[in-house]
């Protein structure tokens, strides 16, 4: 009898967890520990934020840093960050900002107004190539106590403008426990704060970012992020499609990007396409094109449209006829209007003989690119603006390309004269588009050398005036560069990532900051 019972009650429990197992349905799904992402880009200086100047490297210590402001994420609106308040004298040129007081970096020591004041006195003097971006807008800086920062501008700037460059990530604090003032400090000592933290870093294989345990805020999606490196689009395409990588951004070729959102199987995230600007550049301390005509000449002769529709089939990118983007305050399609929107081969011949060139005598010229940064239909649109340009029959191309770290070398030290090139914005105002590119005192990271007293003056004046005048001005900047044409504006386009249909949180908005804390990927069980 109670063998029975007992076999009787194993059977009822038996089947009541069968009932419930059943009733339960699957397991909930949980978040990965990681997600990898794939690119074919690549840092190409430090993760200093005194130093960094490129797509990749900026972004990671976007994901690693904070400044006072920040932009709000899917909006460009901005938010305080490490700042709590502030306010503003009546003459507009002295702020007093008050900070977090439960802000900590990476190794626990808590930031101060000090801290603050220390970090953009170091950016401002080593002087890297994003210098200009606090250099250009704060006098002085001092620290009222633990918690304020008094800044004194070098003018009257408009509140948001301000904003704007303290959100930028040279403005970011950095840990002096950690961080030399006299140099750019080596990769592995990089202390901010923000949601993540520099894990293990094995340049050109993959970087990867763990999660910040000190981080006032709230904590990442996803505790581990690796961004793996791909030789080519083709690598990256294949990796993203055989489930290596959770995420494949920066660059897939717009032909890749519309097979894969026909196929489906994959999610395709597309950013607002307004900001990202591609243009050409002239270096005009070297012939031939110190001569305006030239400049001018190769700006009759290009095709927008063509390129656009030809290598982004029309429906990612758009032809640009300003380096201010469509979209901006202020934008103005100054160079069709003093070129057209289709190629004018008469125009440019007649200057072309003028400054001496004939079909037994051609311009002969080199057009520089890099293969893989951008795009990689990069070859492309470079056979198509070499066609365009032999179209006078007064100019012979000779096409050469370099890895990214070569050709940045190469423009930096002036040993290329015509080359392609790419922008993104470092805050999301007009300024950003005419400032490092035409003032003199902001583009010599560019190697342009282009010196124009009236713009500089203008560029000057135009971060002062009202929206109403200040667009006016804007346009007056505008119509002189597109004159002078020390860089030709070509098309602007939008950002894209290839995710895998379980990832959620990829946002890309018009500050094109790719926030990893808000990635993360669900599983089963």
């Amino acid at each position: 009898m109670v063998i029975a019972a007992v076999i009787a009650v194993v059977a009822v429990v038996a089947i009541a967890a069968v009932l419930l197992s059943q009733q339960a349905g699957p397991a909930a799904p949980r978040v990965k520990d990681v997600i990898i992402i794939g690119t074919t880009d690549s840092i190409q200086t430090t993760l200093d934020p005194c130093e960094a100047y490129d797509y990749l490297g900026v972004n990671i210590i976007q994901n690693m840093g904070e400044g006072l402001f920040a932009y709000e994420p899917g909006t460009a609106k901005l938010v305080n960050a490490l700042a709590v308040s502030y306010t503003i004298s009546p003459d507009r040129r002295i702020w007093e900002i008050k900070i977090r007081t439960d802000a900590k970096f990476q190794d626990g020591t808590p930031l101060t107004a000090e801290i603050v004041v220390w970090s953009w006195n170091r950016t401002i003097t080593l002087n890297q190539d994003p210098a200009f971006l606090i250099a250009d807008l704060i006098e002085k800086a001092e620290a009222i106590g633990q918690d304020t920062v008094r800044v004194y501008l070098k003018a009257p700037f408009e509140e948001t403008y301000v904003k704007s460059l303290l959100a930028t990530w040279v403005a970011f604090p950095v840990n002096p426990k950690t961080t030399p003032m006299e140099v750019v400090q080596p990769p592995k000592t990089v202390d901010m704060i923000g949601p993540y933290k520099l894990g293990t870093w094995k340049p050109g294989e993959y970087i990867e970012l763990v999660a910040n345990p000190n981080y006032y805020g709230e904590k990442p999606k996803t505790s581990r992020i690796i961004i793996r490196f791909y030789k080519d689009a083709q690598s990256l395409r294949l990796a993203v499609e055989n489930g290596e990588v959770d995420i494949a951004f920066r660059t897939l070729s717009p032909a890749d990007i519309k097979d894969i959102m026909e196929k489906g199987k994959l999610q395709v995230v597309a950013g607002p396409g307004i900001a990202p600007i591609r243009y050409m550049v002239f270096n005009l301390n070297k012939e031939p094109f110190n001569d305006k005509r030239v400049r001018q000449a190769i700006a009759y002769l290009i095709d927008r449209e063509q390129i656009v529709n030809t290598v982004f089939m029309g429906k990612f990118a758009q032809p640009l006829y300003s380096m201010v983007p469509i979209g901006f305050l202020g934008h103005k399609d100054s160079f069709k209007e003093r070129y057209g929107s289709k190629p004018d081969i008469e125009a440019a011949r007649r200057l072309l003989r003028e400054a001496g060139y004939s079909e037994a005598n051609p311009l002969r010229i080199e057009l520089w690119f890099t293969p893989v940064r951008y795009t990689p239909a990069e070859p492309d649109i470079a056979a198509l603006l070499k066609q365009q340009l032999e179209a006078s029959g007064l100019i012979k191309v000779e096409l050469k390309s370099a890895d990214w770290a070569t050709y940045r070398t190469l423009f930096k030290e002036e040993k290329i004269a015509c080359w392609l090139l790419g922008w993104y914005p470092d805050f999301l105002d007009s300024d950003n588009y005419v400032r490092p590119f035409y003032h003199s005192g902001a583009n010599g990271w560019l190697r342009v050398n282009y010196k124009n007293p009236e713009v500089d003056r203008l560029i000057d004046e135009q971060v002062l005036q009202p929206t109403e005048q200040r667009v006016q001005t804007l346009a007056r900047i505008q119509d002189i560069v597109a004159d002078d044409a020390p860089i030709i504006p070509l098309w602007q386009e939008g950002q894209f990532a290839v995710a895998q249909l379980n990832v959620k949180g990829v946002v890309l908005d018009y500050s094109q900051i790719f926030r990893y804390y808000l990635l993360y990927a669900e599983v089963q069980g």
